[in-house]
């Protein structure tokens, strides 16, 4: 059994710990009946937790959902790399009463913006530490939603994947808030690998190559949007 990693704590990404539903679990379900090597399991880990494994060098899995940018590995040198296991976007969220037009992170100067606390923002970090953006730290990117239902934060970033959900699984959230046209970023979900489990990566980006192609894979995927 291969401990596949997650950070993610969030719709529809995971969605019940305890019942295994969301889709990343679903991902290595269908990972796990495409091949007869390995045996994929999803274990949730706090993201400053899975930080303290890999910078003391004992990172015992694989991590899911992630892009090199993320863990400082752009040329992709410290680890290995799957192909996509899917497209994101995080988008800039603020009330449809105040709403916000995005534009770099320096215009979101002066205000207070809902974060996730422990992610990493690129752009939005730095002004934060140079006191230019006020950061406000929620356990989960719901907790954003009802902040800026209550006026208490300016804006949020949010990925798409779990505002989609939100809107489609919570009707009465619908008309509420306001995307910006310029989102803070876009990226691909990756599989971070160990450089040690070059097979484990062979194996798996055979599989996703074919899934590019599966009607099963596709529906999968987008079952949660």
């Amino acid at each position: 059994m291969i401990k596949v990693y997650s950070y993610h704590l969030k719709p529809p990404l995971i969605l019940d710990q305890a019942t295994g539903r969301g889709l990343y679990n679903d991902m290595l379900s269908y990972l796990n009946k495409e091949n007869t090597a390995y045996r994929f399991e999803l274990i949730y880990l706090p993201r400053r937790r899975l930080d303290l494994l890999v910078n003391s060098g004992q990172l015992d899995g694989l991590v899911i959902g992630v892009n090199p940018v993320w863990f400082n590995d752009k040329d992709e040198q410290k680890f290995l790399w799957t192909l996509p296991v899917m497209n994101d976007i995080d988008d800039v969220v603020s009330s449809k009463i105040h709403p916000f037009e995005y534009n770099g992170a320096k215009s979101m100067s002066g205000m207070r913006i809902g974060l996730v606390l422990g992610y990493y923002y690129f752009g939005v970090n730095e002004l934060i530490a140079e006191g230019k953006i006020l950061r406000d730290d929620a356990s989960s990117e719901e907790h954003s939603f009802r902040k800026l239902m209550a006026g208490r934060i300016d804006a949020a970033i949010i990925s798409r994947s779990n505002y989609d959900y939100a809107m489609k699984n919570h009707p009465e959230l619908q008309g509420l808030f306001y995307i910006s046209k310029k989102p803070h970023d876009q990226y691909d979900r990756q599989i971070l690998i160990p450089l040690h489990m070059p097979k484990v990566q062979q194996q798996i980006n055979i599989i996703l190559r074919s899934a590019a192609n599966d009607p099963i894979w596709q529906k999968l995927i987008n079952s949660y949007r």
